[in-house]
């Protein structure tokens, strides 16, 4: 009878281990910002207004990507951004998109190739659209600033500062 309990013991003991550190490890990725279905954003401006950030990019953009990675490791971007909507539009994407009452769809310049309009639209400055491009939006989706290219650490802290400011 002690050698079965023994043996119940062992398989019990790794497994209350492992579905504890899953509790505490899935704590943290509560704290990830993960970005606003941009399909949701005006739904979600309807219940409670606030400016959005808004990055603009392609699967292929390899700053993109580490512009992502710096967002969901800031942890002064995760604390701050209750004060505003943080989306992202991928500037390829196909299906098309509402936006302030107008839709935007996919145009193609080649065989396996495009841009979407609203990303040309959001994002065009100076007559180019870059990779990756941040959009500030005011509560009623006015575009207040537009930056092409990769913010330093302090730059997007300096916007996210700006963006709580937007939302008093």
């Amino acid at each position: 009878m002690m050698g079965v309990r023994a043996n119940l013991t062992r398989l019990y003991i790794p497994m209350y281990i492992f579905f504890g550190w899953v509790l505490i490890s899935s704590s943290g990725v509560k704290a990830q910002t993960r970005p606003l279905d941009f399909k949701n954003l005006q739904d979600s401006m309807t219940v409670q207004p606030k400016p959005v950030l808004l990055l603009l990019s392609t699967d292929w953009c390899v700053y993109c990507k580490m512009q992502k990675f710096q967002i969901r490791r800031n942890k002064k971007f995760q604390k701050n951004s209750a004060h505003f909507y943080y989306a992202e539009i991928n500037a390829e994407a196909k299906e098309p998109l509402k936006f302030k009452g107008r839709t935007y769809r996919f145009l193609p310049n080649g065989k396996s190739s495009g841009v979407h309009e609203l990303a040309v639209a959001l994002g065009k400055h100076n007559g180019t659209l870059a990779y990756p491009t941040w959009v500030i939006m005011d509560k009623d989706l006015n575009i207040l600033y537009r930056h092409s290219g990769v913010l330093a650490k302090q730059d997007l802290q300096l916007l996210t500062e700006s963006l709580m400011k937007l939302n008093k």
